[in-house]
């Protein structure tokens, strides 16, 4: 095989286009397009680049077969240097290239940053709710107790968004640096994670459903005021909401393919029809929760904790009626929407 059927299979073996290629060994798809060509050489940092991105040697990858490794030193030995070793034939079948790739790019301690941040940051804020409940009056708040609430809320949303703009900002910062990541993750690696996740989600769903729990039995038994009730409710749905938030979004970041889509030129019209219907749905999501916040802090701090116009819905139970119709309809835009192809 030559270099460029060398460089051709490597890639196929990976799933990798021409595109991501480039991004990984530094230059352009044009570069590569050339190799592949036998129009022009790659200069010997970029040979060793390619090395070590899909480990194999340079006398396989300029001389050899990477199908067959050790046949680059073969081929590279003088006639009289041939040993007598019986050599594999030619239609044997070799398994490909499976190296462990290594993280060249540092995506795996960035997602691990970026998915405590994206946790903490709204945590946060719900602890901010939390502590702003519990100095807010009972039934006629004072100008003091209303005046410690909203600077408790307010702690909370700063230091929450300290924590989601900086995230967020950083995420497209790595974006625009590394547009391609390749998957680094070994099954080991991801099954490791999947189940870190799954059971951070377990856990949960199990400290919301049992924080209503906690909630109604402080309503009902044990005669809990409004604001123990609020506080004790966005207390442990802050630790519930940082543990959904942190598992929904390392597995997220675990998706690898989904993060190169923008660089993959196969189907960009659909793919960006995909992303704009995206879009979309989270904007009408954010909305949907925008205004139940708004309804929410409406009811706190005039004192109708437990009435909305004549209903009897507690304040902080907007948030959940809110959150239950937005999964409805991501569910519903998930199951029309059709997604793009590989």
């Amino acid at each position: 095989m030559s270099f460029r059927t060398n460089v051709q299979y490597l890639r196929s073996q990976r799933n990798m286009t021409q595109e991501q290629l480039a991004m990984l060994v530094g230059v352009s798809r044009q570069a590569v397009s050339k190799w592949e060509s036998d129009k022009a050489y790659p200069e010997m940092d970029k040979l060793l680049a390619i090395c070590d991105l899909f480990g194999c040697t340079l006398d396989d990858l300029v001389l050899g077969d990477v199908r067959h490794p050790g046949s680059g030193q073969r081929a590279s030995k003088p006639d009289h240097q041939e040993t007598t070793q019986t050599t594999p034939p030619t239609n044997a079948t070799m398994p490909p290239v499976q190296s462990a790739m290594e993280d060249v790019t540092g995506y795996a301690s960035f997602s691990n940053v970026y998915s405590l941040r994206m946790a903490f940051g709204i945590a946060l804020i719900m602890l901010g709710l939390a502590f702003g409940g519990l100095f807010a009056g009972a039934n006629q708040p004072t100008d003091t107790q209303n005046g410690l609430a909203f600077l408790a809320l307010m702690i909370g949303i700063v230091l929450g968004l300290a924590c989601l703009i900086p995230a967020v900002s950083a995420r497209k910062d790595f974006r625009r640096r590394h547009p391609y990541v390749a998957d680094f993750y070994t099954d080991e690696e991801r099954s490791r994670v999947y189940r870190q996740t799954t059971w951070e989600l377990v856990c949960g769903l199990a400290v919301v459903l049992l924080d209503v729990g906690i909630n109604s039995a402080g309503y009902l038994i044990w005669g809990w005021s409004d604001q123990v009730r609020g506080f004790v409710f966005f207390l442990l749905l802050a630790l519930g909401v940082f543990l959904l938030v942190h598992a929904g979004t390392s597995h997220r970041m675990m998706n690898l393919r989904a993060y190169n889509r923008q660089v993959d030129s196969v189907d960009n019209g659909r793919w960006d029809t995909y992303r704009y219907e995206h879009r979309i749905s989270n904007a009408i999501s954010g909305t949907i929760m925008g205004i139940c916040t708004l309804v929410a802090l409406t009811m706190l701090f005039s004192g109708n904790y437990d009435n909305l116009f004549g209903w009897r819905i507690p304040f902080w139970a907007i948030w959940i009626i809110g959150g239950v119709f937005c999964g409805v309809l991501q569910s519903l835009i998930g199951i029309f929407r059709k997604p793009p192809r590989a």
